[in-house]
């Protein structure tokens, strides 16, 4: 009897455990809403680590926020230096980051090590996979441009495949 209460016991948690790992990763955004870095809607996302000391980071984050206002692409923020509550809240209103800032790095899930360089962005695909990193400050286009290129090259391989 006590062999098989520990067995069904065992057997619950695997299952919890592996309907766990079936689920997308989500992250909670300063606000403290779930954000999924795969998309719903086939848009690509840039994921963007900055740090308040980093000046081409204060650079680009205008170029970031005119992305994330226009819709084409979903823009993400990080903060390079892992501040919490109010803390992050305020370095994000410092900034002026107009797009929503993660609580806490996703590079573990994306089997990925954190950046060495800032500003990084990792352009991630609509499937929740980094295709590529960019390192040093980007603009609008400079982030647009890449996207495309990915997206047709992706279109490319799965036509091919298909």
């Amino acid at each position: 009897m006590r062999i098989k209460r520990t067995l069904e016991c065992f057997l619950v948690v695997l299952l919890g455990a592996l309907v766990a790992c079936s689920k997308p990763v989500t992250f909670m955004d300063l606000n403290g809403d779930p954000v999924s870095l795969a998309s719903d809607n086939d848009q690509w996302l840039a994921l963007n680590f900055w740090a308040e000391w980093c000046d081409p980071c204060r650079e680009e984050i205008p170029e970031l926020n005119e992305l994330a206002n226009d819709g084409q692409v979903r823009v993400l923020g990080v903060d390079f230096d892992s501040s919490q509550g109010d803390s992050l809240i305020n370095k994000a209103k410092a900034l002026d980051i107009r797009f929503p800032v993660l609580q806490e790095s996703p590079m573990t899930a994306l089997n990925e090590p954190p950046p060495q360089v800032l500003p990084a962005t990792y352009i991630i695909s609509p499937e929740g996979k980094v295709v590529t990193k960019l390192f040093g400050p980007q603009t609008r286009k400079s982030l647009e441009e890449q996207i495309n290129k990915l997206s047709k090259h992706q279109l490319q391989e799965t036509s091919s495949n298909g």
